[in-house]
């Protein structure tokens, strides 16, 4: 047999650019010179040997390229092992087919399962003689084939979050893991409020239901930690994809949080603790890429890292954007069901739409429309993730995408209509909590805008790309509407938002077609628009997120908090959340400062529990602070049963009125700010039923019906029954108060209330007790009677004892003021979780009688005995 020729793969080129000169057998041209620019930067040794640095390129502008190059040069003169990471299979491919056909840069793609690997291309990775491209999760499971990489290449950083957190998160589904969810939800029975713990076995939830999320505080769940271990180790012995992730999680529980919704229980650490997994920790470098790196130490906070180097943006890209966009909003002109209708009929106007959609129960209800009135075919996630070819080669159809923001890239005519409906701005329960519970909007604030970047350009690839983007959804309406929102976005981005804000005021569903199809031909037509545009970007500039500096100089503490936990030095821990607090002052950062003191808390607290005994009154000191930091958090008030010198009625009486006021926000976030219509008319049902206090056979119970609106309104959970003898509307506040009513209406207010009706009302407390799962057996339950009568009968009077009186009109004046103070709190309302909004609307319910404690001493003060027997 002849020898072989030995190959020398080692390269003479100095720099990246020098070695992409040598490549001859590329389809490229050459470099443009914001990528030169930036692997010059890259180049200078400040920069070459950094453990961790980030290049932030914008969407269509070659970053690929960028980082194969990188990668492929020190590959060749270093003789190092490569290792470039995408978010999905579909992009792994894509990755490797660029790199050879357009750049001439042999790669071999590694999906699946470790031992499908074909033997060539891992001796090829092994002897360094290709780069290897993988998914994120190629990387970060317990038996990776990379785990000797000298260079990871991390592409579409901006999206690793979810990937690497999910290696450290135990994500339990109801449905897929029924056995074992009940398993959790029978232990934490105890250590959850009623409420939720009512919530959790629901078989009947609502949406504020499905949407709500829990945590349990640190203290609690130690005293089930065993329990929990022990559940968690029996059953997933039978759930092969839990396995591993309990495999990582398990011998570090007490460093974990617990979270849980109605849908879920995720088990995971603040931070992932990426430095304790050698195949991503050991590297000589790992290279950060995306076109939205982030400010505040997002990129640190999701890599797990203390410290990321970042290159500047290349010059002019901070003025000057990639392709171009045409926003349509119809919901400033049509109500939400004809603006849906109007984003349907619009996909018949291209060969392919992408829809994203924050959901998959949104997704599923469009797919059975879309497909129903239009007859398109209909691809899923999942299908677009492995490959895109498939649907691009189709004439009539639509995509639809559930909470991706990424991932998916349709350039040229491959789409050219997106329509986004709805804005997730959290996409796990953790981040859920914290923007809803907290709230610590302000860490979330560059992630949110992070995915509206990445969603409005799926399908604006390169600088002669353009795509029509129809946005759907009051909260995404909201946040793109609002120019202090908007104003921390590119200018390019927000000089096409403000046109098509413009251009969709005061219009028909049959002009909304004809701009479309303008801009679709763009031809001369569009011109005129194009000047437009740029001539609004150029009055613009991008503002900086609030709180920004201090987020980034806290970061490294939050990361070196999570490793010491993670490997049991509470002391250590508790350190570096001071260090945290330290940087987290003023009120802007308030929530997360807050957040930071309860982490600190329960540090100090299982250190105490492990025979640290000093460490139990630090921690008693930290929830305090934490109470203390925020007021409006009804989640922290959980902890006052760990702080003795609370007063135990004062407590109760803050935490059932922040509870009313996050149900009056969460009413606010379902209605929107970009305009009041649904807002008003809700509020003139509510109106008008009260006014209608005798019942007609047209509309039998409305008074009752306002009643119940009313309560919903203001923020209370309230309900109401249909049997005979059941209570009319009831209003609860957290899970131990109850303000339940019998409606009583009359043509003759002249007489009195008979001992029927006494009777009924004074049983509703009982049914209260026996039928409301919510609430706790120690509630506290107010009966009133709402009626025009000003006496009662003899017969009624044995029966009063307890009950509360309110007089109709009285209680109409009161709705009417009740009204105007939510109509007021609206117009303040910023359309997200605020703690300073929290403040004044909680004065404002004390200050008008709307809060628990002043309705509770009110009712009490007007006693149904205490009328004239007539």
């Amino acid at each position: 047999m002849a020898l072989k020729k030995v190959s020398h793969s080692h390269t003479s080129a100095e720099t990246p650019e020098a070695l992409f000169r040598d490549i001859k057998n590329k389809q490229s041209k050459g470099l443009l010179s914001h990528q030169a620019d930036i692997l010059r930067k890259y180049c200078q040794p400040e920069n070459l040997n950094l453990s961790d640095i980030a290049l932030q390129l914008p969407t269509g502008s070659g970053k690929t390229v960028v980082g194969l190059l990188i990668g492929e040069w020190r590959r060749s003169h270093f003789n190092e092992k490569v290792v470039y990471l995408c978010p999905t299979i579909q992009l792994v491919n894509q990755v490797v087919e660029q790199s050879l056909t357009i750049f001439g840069i042999k790669a071999n793609a590694f999906t699946g399962e470790r031992a499908k690997y074909a033997p060539a291309i891992k001796a090829e990775y092994t002897n360094a003689e290709t780069i290897a491209v993988t998914t994120y999760s190629g990387l970060f499971n317990t038996n990776t084939f990379f785990n000797n990489a000298d260079i990871i290449i991390l592409d579409d950083a901006h999206a690793a979050e979810n990937y690497i957190a999910k290696y450290w998160s135990l994500s339990i589904d109801k449905r897929k893991h029924s056995t074992l969810f009940k398993a959790l939800v029978s232990a934490m029975h105890d250590i959850v409020p009623d409420a939720h713990y009512s919530r959790l076995i629901s078989t009947s939830p609502d949406l504020g239901d499905i949407q709500y999320v829990e945590k349990i505080p640190t203290p609690f769940l130690h005293e089930i930690l065993g329990e929990i271990t022990e559940i968690l180790d029996i059953h997933i012995k039978d759930i092969r994809e839990l396995q591993y992730s309990w495999s990582v999680l398990r011998d570090h529980l007490f460093s974990c949080h617990i979270y849980s919704s109605y849908n879920s229980i995720l088990i995971r650490p603040v931070l992932p603790p990426t430095r304790t997994h050698q195949p991503f920790s050991n590297p000589k470098q790992r290279i950060y890429m995306s076109a939205t790196l982030g400010e505040g130490g997002e990129l640190e906070r999701l890599a797990g890292t203390e410290e990321i180097v970042r290159l500047p943006v290349p010059d002019g890209w901070d003025q000057q954007g990639i392709g171009r966009r045409f926003f349509f909003f119809p919901e400033r002109s049509l109500n939400e069901e004809d603006a849906l209708n109007l984003a349907i009929d619009m996909t018949k106007e291209t060969p392919r739409t992408l829809i994203i959609v924050p959901n998959k129960i949104t997704a599923d209800q469009l797919q059975t429309q879309i497909s129903t009135t239009t007859g398109y075919q209909i691809f899923k996630t999942g299908e677009l993730e492995k490959s895109k070819q498939h649907f691009i080669s189709e004439e009539k159809a639509v995509a639809i995408v559930a909470n991706r923001y990424d991932g998916i890239d349709l350039g040229g005519d491959e789409c050219r209509l997106l329509i986004v409906k709805g804005l997730q701005k959290a996409i796990n329960l953790q981040e859920k909590f914290l923007l809803t519970r907290m709230p610590a909007s302000i860490l979330f604030n560059d992630r949110v805008l992070t995915r509206i970047v990445q969603a409005v350009g799926r399908c604006t690839r390169s600088d002669n790309d353009y795509s029509a983007v129809v946005v759907l959804g009051s909260e995404l309406n909201d946040f793109l509407l609002d120019p202090k929102k908007r104003k921390f976005l590119h200018p390019e981005i927000q000089a096409e938002i403000e046109y098509g804000n413009q251009q969709s005021k005061d219009i028909q569903a049959s002009e909304f077609i004809d701009n479309l199809q303008i801009f679709l031909k763009h031809k001369e037509e569009w011109n005129e628009a194009e000047k437009d545009i740029i001539d609004l970007r150029d009055k613009l500039k991008q503002s900086q997120l609030p709180g920004i500096e201090k987020l980034q100089a806290s970061v490294a503490h939050e990361v070196r908090y999570q490793n010491a936990l993670w490997s049991g030095n509470f002391k250590q821990a508790v350190e570096e959340c001071r260090s945290v607090l330290s940087s987290l002052s003023e009120d802007d950062v308030k929530g997360y400062r807050a957040f930071w003191y309860y982490l600190a808390g329960s540090a100090a607290w299982i250190a105490a529990q492990r025979g640290s005994a000093s460490m139990e009154g630090l921690a008693r000191d930290f929830f305090r602070h934490a109470a203390s930091t925020t007021n409006g958090v009804s989640w922290l008030y959980q902890l006052s049963s760990l702080n003795l010198e609370e007063n135990n009625e004062n407590q109760a009486d803050k935490l059932r009125l922040t509870c009313v006021i996050e149900g009056l926000e969460s009413q606010f976030l379902k209605d929107g700010n970009v305009n009041t219509k649904k807002f008003e008319a809700k509020v003139k049902a509510i109106l008008d039923n009260l006014q209608r206090v005798k019942d007609t056979p047209e509309d039998p119970k409305a008074f009752e019906k306002g009643h119940e609106k009313l309560g919903c309104l203001l923020g209370y959970k309230a309900g109401n029954s249909n049997g005979d003898a059941d209570p009319d509307p009831w209003w609860i506040a957290h899970d131990d108060f109850c303000i339940v009513f019998e409606d009583h209406s009359t043509n003759n207010p002249g007489n009195s209330l008979g001992a029927n009706k006494v009777r009924q009302a004074a049983s509703h407390p009982n049914w209260v007790k026996q039928n409301i799962s919510t609430l706790r057996k120690e509630s506290e339950i107010i009966p009133v009677v709402i009626t025009p009568c000003k006496s009662i009968s003899n017969g009624a009077k044995p029966h009063t004892q307890d009950l509360c009186y309110w007089n109709q009109q009285d209680f109409q004046t009161w709705a009417e003021n009740a009204i105007t103070v939510v109509r007021e709190l609206k117009r303040s309302f910023p359309g997200e979780a605020s703690l300073e909004w929290r403040k004044r609307a909680m004065q404002a319910y004390q200050d008008n009688a709307l809060d628990p404690a002043s309705l509770a001493k009110k009712l009490r003060n007007h006693k149904l005995a205490d009328l004239p027997i007539k």
